[in-house]
């Protein structure tokens, strides 16, 4: 079982009552995840893992070792405390070394379900079975993974720093597909509720199943820009690449979307409609979150696009120390907001363009542009009139999200949502974009 925040006190006091170094910073995390995966319309695994690992990091002037390990005992920890300082003792010198933070303090965001956290392989096996009956009654493969649990994060130094955070977290990824793979559908869920209204195993069954059936015999298109519809998982991944290249030290030295050669970065500058907003919040009901990041920086609400114009980027403690700015760390959550709207308000607005089911395979190309290379899968068809018509066959595209976001024309309501690349934590809308940049055909069996 995961620890006690006493006993998690308790630990983290003890190592860094060990420290010889001149700082110590210690990690913990203590936790519990239990999963099922299926494959070929049957289960193959299921277990739980039962885990509390420590890290420890050591610093000499700008010397820096880190160790981690799963032996909490006494010998356990006065181990781990000698290797990370034998560690730093022969290693380089950072020379962007930053000092560990003294007490900070932290917002308490609600991302505790105590039913998830009591979930059973029963759980687990009821929701798999929605999709392992409907397969089998289609004649279609099923392939998924369901995993759930609740973790105890907690960190502390020796300049007096401690926080500590509990969180549940459930997540549900299925893949269906036709015989021979003519046809593949794919849908998920994450959340820190394991219930019907985050994670509906009938609802992400049916996703996956309709898409599969329907992807089915697809027709080739010549690549190009086409207008294009992309369903949340798809723009959760777009957005995320955007919101994650927000960093001031690329811009501020020139090699980067944001720079600019009079300003210097992009800062205050309008960049796409009044109807882009782009925020994150470790406390959002629906999205919470770790409330610190790097080093321990507490997280707050905070706009990173308002109406279009970029209004923070994210700065690390030494970049803001060289600038004489306030450090901004990242956000671990995102949070678009969206218009009144469904997806298929979004399809039947679309005279002619691609619907988008989610991407794969996403890399960096040119970050002066942001533009990205990734392959669409599981579900891409052709809009026609305001219907889907015909299931179209994969391509390779070629996209900045910056390029992209400038574009959008409408978007439905937010809803949480998984980047399957990204594996964003993301509440986003779909998108309407203008025009998205096919490259090449990709088939895909």
């Amino acid at each position: 079982m995961p620890l006690t925040d006493d006993e998690a006190r308790a630990i983290l006091d003890k190592t860094t009552a060990l420290s010889r170094a001149d700082e110590m910073e210690v990690s913990l995390h203590s936790g519990v995840q239990g999963h099922l995966r299926f494959a070929c319309n049957d289960p193959t695994t299921s277990g739980q893992a039962d885990e509390t690992r420590l890290h420890v990091t050591s610093v000499f002037g700008k010397q820096v070792g880190s160790i981690s390990t799963t032996d909490l005992s006494d010998a356990g920890l006065q181990s781990a405390v000698q290797r990370a300082e034998d560690a730093a003792r022969i290693a380089p010198e950072s020379p962007e070394y930053m000092p560990r933070l003294g007490p900070q303090e932290y917002l308490a965001p609600p991302e505790w379900d105590e039913a998830t956290a009591r979930a059973a392989p029963d759980t687990r096996a009821a929701v798999a079975a929605e999709a392992l009956r409907g397969a089998r009654a289609q004649g279609v493969t099923a392939a998924g993974y369901l995993e759930d649990g609740h973790t105890l994060y907690a960190l502390a130094n020796t300049r007096g720093l401690r926080a500590s955070h509990r969180a549940t977290r459930a997540s549900y990824s299925l893949t269906m597909r036709t015989e021979g793979g003519a046809g593949s559908g794919w849908a998920a869920a994450e959340s820190f509720r394991l219930a019907d209204a985050d994670i509906d195993g009938r609802q992400i069954a049916a996703r996956a199943m309709e898409k599969a059936l329907r992807s089915q015999n697809p027709v080739t298109l010549e690549p190009g820009a086409y207008p294009a519809v992309l369903e949340p998982s798809a723009a959760a991944d777009q957005v995320a690449y955007f919101l994650w290249s927000l960093n001031r030290r690329p811009a501020d030295e020139g090699r980067s979307y944001f720079s600019d050669k009079e300003a210097g970065t992009k800062l205050g500058q309008k960049l796409f409609g009044d109807n882009i907003t782009i925020s994150s919040d470790p406390t959002h009901p629906l999205v919470p979150s770790l409330p610190w990041g790097e080093d321990g920086q507490p997280l707050a609400p905070r706009v990173w696009v308002q109406n279009g114009r970029l209004q923070n980027m994210i700065v690390s403690r030494y970049w803001a120390g060289q600038k004489g700015i306030a450090p901004v760390p990242g956000p671990s959550n995102l949070i678009m907001e969206g218009e009144e709207r469904t997806l298929d308000e979004l399809i039947a607005a679309t005279d002619y363009g691609l619907l988008v089911t989610c991407f794969w395979y996403i890399r960096g190309v040119d970050p002066r542009t942001l533009l990205n290379t990734g392959l669409t899968r599981d579900g891409l068809f052709l809009i026609e009139g305001g219907r889907i018509t015909r299931p179209v066959v994969n391509f390779r595209w070629n996209e900045s999200p910056a390029a992209l976001l400038a574009g959008v024309e409408m978007m439905s309501r937010p809803e949480r949502a998984v980047g399957r690349e990204t594996g964003c934590t993301a509440l986003v809308p779909a998108l309407k974009v203008r025009a998205f940049h096919f490259t090449s055909v990709s088939p895909s069996s």
